[in-house]
């Protein structure tokens, strides 16, 4: 019997199999899951990072941290609206008044694939400053540490002065670069300026890094015909990414004349306007035929292992709404995108590419946005209330660990925001949408009142924790190993959801309870038969995991011959109590087929599935039937 084993070079595992074969390499598909250091697990959930939603409730456009003189940072988040500040003492966004020139009522950005850029520049003198630009925007706005104010108004901003080209109306992207700020793809004069960047004068104590109508500022074109959609500064360049190729933006020793574009040798180009994301050296961003890494060298092809993505996955009338960013715990690039064939008009859907792995996965959640922050809530024992966090009402809650709650000021998180204002902190305990419940109906369906959140019709969804309706918990928190009943919404509102559960008869409602949407984390192998070549079918007797002992329970699904319908299914794989870390579960297969293909998959809101090593048991079978 031939032994196959499917384990990392860095987990510490021994490789008794004869054959040996990478993670990375093993598995067609992964949803909810992730391959990290060559070990294959579910994801972990979200939660929400702030006490409840942003106050206009419209989609989140960017998420960015402006950095202060004395190098702290603050948190700033930006709606189609109205751009919001985050307060570390209430664990609240405060929306930051609009002034002098800009619209009171709101930037009334009007499509969602309108994002925003933006960049810390302090005035002159040093004081802080962010500006920010956006292309559904009607003009470039700047935030003082105050208001929001006009950026190209003399009034909000006397050291301001326009292109000689005329009034300067709009940017899609801005970066602080080389001393001055720079503004890609303008529109000056009611123009479009679809290859250039507009840089201003190097920044000075007399305003002129807000002139550009000066010496040293300019208008600079790329030599194409391709549209710029995408800006970000790689080390000491700015990459451009075009249409059909990459560019670098390059400086130069001239005062008067500071940079120079650089054409990177390349085949594709990006669409995605917000797609971009860079990371060690490196951006990646998605283009209609392909996703490609720049290094402002060469641009190349990353998605050899799924080479029809772009094309296949992604809803061709909604790509543009695409957004890259970077999740720095688990090394991954992010892409939120709208799933071709699911309804709906925004992105449901996040792509997932492990950079140290080189491995793909996809994840269910419906973002806009990404960005990053070390802020957060820095709270004393007493000021720990389900006030500032809805988790924090349960003392067997499961949403942070015990001794770490309101310790979260200077650590890194990957942050994301929705459709509805909501801003999310990823990688946090093992389900999404966490909130709290305050009363139940007695009804056909069960209508529950909860505080804030974004359930959607679909989701399935488990209870706990409910005094008087006790009928109604179909998840105990102090049993992580029981099987799972969820419920479903069927209808939802921003505090209030029904679930398929009649609970006419059922006690009435008195206090407490919570409700979170279930991960359903699978990842299936690559067909398989080593033999192949050699004409025969495979005999697998059985199959081996080295599950954690803390990963509850996990199912296996087996096919035979790529067959849509299981030959075996919900083979339970559980290792129990354990003092011991991780444990080899046994899974009996006793199947000859020309392929055999085998499903990994879990629902829990509690637990993460951690599978270190696989071991397939097999041997030659017959003579293949073609």
């Amino acid at each position: 019997m031939d032994i196959f084993e499917i384990t990392g070079y860095r987990t510490g595992v021994a490789k008794d199999g004869v054959n040996y074969l990478e993670p990375a390499d093993s598995f067609q598909s992964i949803r909810n899951g992730y391959i990290y250091r060559q070990v294959l697990q579910s994801r972990q959930g979200f939660t929400q990072f702030s006490s409840g939603r942003l106050a206009d409730g419209t989609r989140v456009m960017g998420i960015f941290e402006h950095t202060l003189p004395d190098s702290s940072k603050q948190l700033l988040v930006i709606s189609k609206e109205f751009l919001y500040k985050f307060n570390e003492g209430t664990n609240t966004f405060d929306q930051v008044p609009m002034a002098g020139a800009a619209p009171g009522g709101g930037f009334a950005i009007a499509t969602d694939e309108d994002y925003v850029s933006g960049t810390t520049y302090p005035f002159g003198d040093g004081s802080q400053r962010f500006v920010f630009p956006g292309k559904g925007m009607s003009d470039i706005y700047m935030y003082d540490g105050t208001n929001v104010l006009s950026f190209t108004n003399l009034v909000d901003n006397p050291d301001y002065q326009a292109p000689s080209g005329g009034a300067l109306t709009n940017a899609w992207y801005v970066i602080y670069f080389g001393e001055r700020l720079n503004l890609f793809q303008p529109l000056i004069g009611g123009l479009d300026n679809p290859q250039a960047v507009l840089y201003s004068a190097i920044r000075s104590v007399s305003g002129n890094g807000d002139k550009f109508n000066t010496v040293g500022a300019g208008l600079l074109p790329a030599d194409t015909q391709e549209y710029l959609n995408g800006a970000s500064i790689l080390g000491n360049y700015i990459i451009g990414n075009f249409s059909r190729s990459n560019w670098v933006l390059e400086k130069t020793r001239d005062p008067f004349n500071p940079y120079i574009w650089r054409k990177v040798p390349g085949v594709i180009g990006t669409d995605a306007p917000f797609s971009f994301a860079s990371w060690n050296n490196e951006i990646r961003s998605v283009g209609k035929t392909g996703i490609i890494a720049t290094d402002s060298r060469e641009s190349l092809r990353v998605d050899n292992k799924i080479p029809y993505f772009s094309t296949d996955d992604i809803l061709p009338s909604e790509f543009n709404l695409t957004y890259g960013g970077f999740d720095r715990l688990n090394g991954q690039f992010l892409w939120s995108y709208k799933e071709a064939g699911t309804e709906g008009s925004t992105q449901d859907t996040v792509l997932v590419n492990n950079y140290e792995e080189g491995s793909w996965s996809v994840y269910d959640a419906r973002f806009t946005v990404f960005g990053q922050t070390d802020g957060g809530l820095a709270l004393t024992w007493e000021d720990i209330d389900e006030t500032k966090n809805p988790s924090w009402a349960q003392w067997d809650t499961t949403e942070e660990i015990w001794n770490s709650i309101g310790v979260t000021q200077g650590t890194q998180k990957t942050l994301a925001g929705d459709d509805s204002g909501f801003i999310y902190q990823l990688n946090q305990d093992y389900d999404d949408y966490f909130s709290n419940i305050t009363a139940i109906t007695n009804a056909g369906s069960a209508v529950l009142t909860t505080s804030d959140q974004a359930f959607a019709i679909g989701d399935r969804v488990v209870i706990a924790n409910v005094e008087g309706m006790t009928e109604i918990n179909n998840f105990d928190p102090s049993n992580l190993e029981a099987d799972l009943e969820p419920y479903t919404i069927t209808a939802a509102s921003l505090n209030s959801i029904t679930v398929n559960a009649n609970s006419t008869d059922w006690s009435a409602y008195t206090t407490g309870g919570s409700i979170s949407k279930l991960i359903l984390f699978e990842a299936t192998m690559n067909p398989f038969n080593p033999y192949r070549d050699k004409g025969r079918k495979v005999f697998v007797s059985h199959l081996e995991f080295l599950l954690n002992t803390n990963s509850g329970f996990v199912y296996l699904d087996m096919y035979a011959d790529e067959e849509e319908s299981p030959f075996k299914s919900g083979v339970l794989l559980q290792p129990g109590s354990s003092t011991k870390e991780r444990k080899w579960i046994t899974a009996i297969v006793n199947q000859e087929s020309d392929f055999l293909t085998f499903k990994i998959r879990q629902e829990s809101p509690a637990t993460q599935a951690v599978i270190t090593s696989i071991r397939i048991h097999c041997r030659a079978g017959g003579m293949t039937s073609g």
